[in-house]
C-alpha cells in the first residue's frame, strides 16, 4: 500500500468515527499528522482502567471489549464487560480533559486495528478551530450518553442475574427451615427450634434485602403500569398487616383519616411497598407509644404522614435519609438503608413528593413521614 492510498484509508476510517463524522475534508486532513496506526493481536489489553490516558482512540477494524472492575468481595474485584465495541467506535476520550485518568480497560476480541490520536495535540487543534472542536465536542456528548445508558443497562441485567441466582438458594434453604419448624422430620426441642428460628429470620432478612436491591438497581420507577386506585383502601390494608407487628411490641397503630379519599392514578403494589417501608420503620424504632396514620384531600393533591413517638433522627443525618443505602448510627437495626431510598424512587415516579421532619412539629417527638400524590385528574375537573 503506497502512502497515499494509506492516508485515504485513514482518512475514510476517521470519517466513519463517531467523533469525527461530519468533518469537512479540510478539517479531517488536520487530523491526519496526529495519527498513529497500532495493532493488535486477540487477546490482548489495549489500556487499563485508572492508568494515564495519552491517546484518543478510533476502532479501525476489529472488536474491543470495554471491562471495569467490580470489587465484589474483601478478596479482590473481578472484571465485568460492559459494551463490545467495533469498526468506527471511539474511546478514550479522558485524553482530552483532565485528569486524563482511564475510566475502563479495553480487551481486544480479535485481530485489532486502531487510530491513535496524540490527545495533547487533538485538544489544541480543536482549541485552534473553534467550528470543528464544536462538531467533535458535539459528537462526543452524544457518544458519552449513549455509553453510559448502555452501561446502565448492561449493570442492571447483571445485578438481575446476581440476585436471582441468589435469591433461588436462599429460598429453598428457608422452606427446609419451615419444614423443621412444622415437624416434618420429627419434633425440635426448644434450643433446636430457637435456633432454627433464627437461622430463618436470617434468611428471611436477606431475601428481603435482595428484593430491595433489586428494586434499587431499576433506574425508572415512573415505568411501572398505572391505574387508578384507591389510597385508603392501600393504607388499611397494609395497617391491617403491620398491626400484628405493632401490638407485638406493645404499640398503638392508629389511623385518623376520612370516609372517603380521591382516587389517584399509580401502582397500587408499589405504593403498598411506600406504606409498609414508612409504617415498618415507625414500628422498628418506636419503643412504646402510639404510630398514627393520617390522609388528607389538599386541593390538588392527597396528603399522607405516618407519625410515630420513636428515636427520631438527628438534624444532621435528615437529608440523607432517603440516599441510597444510607444507615445513620444504629448500623445493625437499620439493615441495608434501602427501604426510604426506593420509596422515594416510587413516590418520584407517580409525580408526587416525600420528606421527613424530626421531631414531629405536632408532637415535638419521634419523626413525622409524609408524601404527597396528585389525585386523579379526571376528579379535578
Amino acid at each position: 500500500m503506497n502512502a497515499t492510498t494509506e492516508l485515504n484509508s485513514i482518512k475514510e476510517a476517521l470519517k466513519s468515527s463517531e467523533i469525527f463524522q461530519g468533518l469537512t475534508d479540510e478539517e479531517l486532513d488536520k487530523l491526519l499528522p496526529l495519527c498513529q496506526e497500532q495493532f493488535y493481536e486477540a487477546g490482548a489489553v489495549m489500556f487499563c482502567e485508572g492508568a494515564q490516558c495519552n491517546y484518543v482512540q478510533t476502532l479501525k477494524s476489529g472488536k474491543v471489549a470495554l471491562e471495569t472492575e467490580l470489587a465484589i468481595s474483601r478478596s479482590g474485584a473481578e472484571r465485568a464487560t460492559i459494551d463490545v465495541l467495533s469498526g468506527g467506535s471511539s474511546f478514550c476520550w479522558s485524553a482530552l480533559m483532565e485528569p486524563h485518568i482511564l475510566t475502563s480497560s479495553g480487551r481486544c476480541l480479535e485481530k485489532t486495528e486502531i487510530l491513535a490520536l496524540d490527545g495533547e495535540k487533538l485538544k489544541a487543534l480543536l482549541d485552534d478551530n473553534p467550528q470543528m472542536g464544536y462538531k467533535v465536542a458535539n459528537n462526543l456528548v452524544k457518544v458519552v450518553a449513549s455509553r453510559l445508558q448502555h452501561t446502565k443497562h448492561t449493570m442492571e441485567h447483571i445485578l438481575s442475574v446476581i440476585f436471582h441466582d441468589l435469591k433461588a438458594p436462599l429460598a429453598a434453604a428457608e422452606s427446609y427451615n419451615r419444614l423443621l419448624l412444622d415437624g416434618f422430620v420429627g419434633e425440635l426441642s426448644e434450643e433446636q427450634k430457637n435456633i432454627v428460628q433464627r437461622s430463618s429470620k436470617r434468611l428471611s432478612d436477606l431475601l428481603n434485602l435482595i428484593s430491595n436491591m433489586i428494586d434499587f438497581s431499576r433506574v425508572d420507577f415512573a415505568e411501572f403500569r398505572k391505574e387508578e386506585v384507591s389510597l385508603m383502601k392501600v393504607i388499611e390494608d397494609c395497617a391491617e398487616t403491620m398491626r400484628p407487628l405493632a401490638v407485638e411490641k406493645g404499640l398503638e397503630l392508629t389511623l385518623k383519616t376520612p370516609r372517603e379519599l380521591p382516587a389517584i392514578m399509580g401502582n397500587a403494589g408499589r405504593l403498598k411497598q411506600v406504606m409498609t417501608n414508612l409504617l415498618s420503620n415507625a414500628i422498628k424504632f418506636t419503643p412504646s407509644g402510639e404510630i398514627t396514620v393520617r390522609a388528607k384531600d389538599e386541593k390538588d393533591h392527597v396528603r399522607v404522614d405516618v407519625i410515630d413517638a420513636g428515636i427520631g433522627i438527628p438534624n444532621e443525618d435528615l437529608p440523607k435519609v432517603f440516599d441510597g443505602f444510607y444507615k445513620g448510627l444504629d448500623m445493625e437495626k437499620r439493615g441495608a438503608g434501602l427501604g426510604l431510598s426506593i420509596s422515594k424512587k416510587i413516590i418520584d415516579g407517580h409525580g408526587g413528593k416525600i420528606w421527613a421532619a424530626s421531631p414531629c412539629p405536632e408532637t415535638g417527638k419521634g419523626t413525622r413521614f409524609t408524601f404527597i400524590l396528585p389525585k386523579n385528574p379526571k376528579q379535578v375537573e
